[in-house]
């Protein structure tokens, strides 16, 4: 009988140490995620108008002109606290309605630039939002003929071109009449003979909608390189000459001057 233990008692400690290596690890604990604090939702900028409610509705770095008040509406939480902030800077605070819907004025002023403001709303003891952006560029400035540029070309080339640049984009209301030949006109300015020639036959807005290209006649036109050249335009009111804020087109700024180059 005293074999038969001795024999088993190797057993039985194979056995344990057999257990202990396949159970004994511990099983680690799940982590545990923190809880986020709720915060408030961020407001909502549903329509921004120029120049009045009934005015044009301008999107984000859209131009306005000069002492425009500018009319924000938008939604946030029910009766959040709205804060606006101009460059980070912390400018007013007005209150949502119950419904969520608030309102704001700005007036644009005399400065141009780009200002960029930022919505975030505020609920009860919450945490303020993120804050929504929205920037407003102010224009003063008219739009103008501001140069030209032309290349030399020679009679019985290709039909020559002279682009004229205005300052800025510009919008306008009628266009058969801003394309009108009669309303360009060449004059060379400074020219050793022979003097450059150039007859408009026609007149086309680029898609850069502050250029415009006047083709001459291939048979008879050719300018010169080193001539000072200048196109006169013969504004009229007819034809709505804007700049995308709104701003009228300085009619007293209507010749452009360039030089003719190779």
């Amino acid at each position: 009988m005293r074999g038969k233990i001795v024999l088993f008692l190797p057993f039985l400690v194979s056995l344990c140490v057999i257990l202990v290596g396949c159970g004994g690890t511990p099983t680690p604990s799940p982590a545990v995620t923190p809880t986020p604090t709720p915060g408030t939702g961020a407001p909502s900028i549903t329509i921004v108008r120029d120049g009045g409610w009934g005015g044009r509705i301008i999107q984000s770095g859209d131009p306005v002109r000069f002492n425009q008040n500018v009319h924000f509406q938008g939604t946030a939480p029910s009766s959040a606290v709205i804060k606006i902030y101009r460059d980070n800077t912390l400018i007013d605070q007005i209150s949502a309605a119950p419904s969520g819907e608030f309102f704001w004025l700005w007036n644009s002023g005399t400065t141009e630039g780009a200002y960029v403001f930022s919505f975030t709303a505020t609920q009860g003891s919450l945490p303020e939002s993120s804050k929504t952006p929205f920037t407003v560029v102010v224009d003063g400035t008219n739009p103008y003929l501001q140069s030209l540029s032309a290349k030399a070309d020679a009679s019985l080339g290709a039909a020559p071109t002279i682009t004229v640049n205005f300052n800025e984009e510009i919008e306008v209301t009628d266009m058969n009449l801003f394309t009108l030949i009669g309303v360009w006109a060449f004059n060379c300015v400074v020219c050793s003979p022979p003097p450059s020639v150039f007859t408009v036959t026609q007149v086309v807005l680029n898609t850069d909608k502050r250029s415009v290209t006047l083709t001459g006649n291939w048979m008879s036109d050719f300018l010169v390189t080193g001539h000072q050249i200048a196109v006169t335009f013969n504004y009229l009111p007819l034809m709505g000459i804007t700049d995308k804020a709104g701003n009228n087109f300085n009619a007293a700024l209507n010749v452009a001057t360039g030089v003719v180059t190779p």
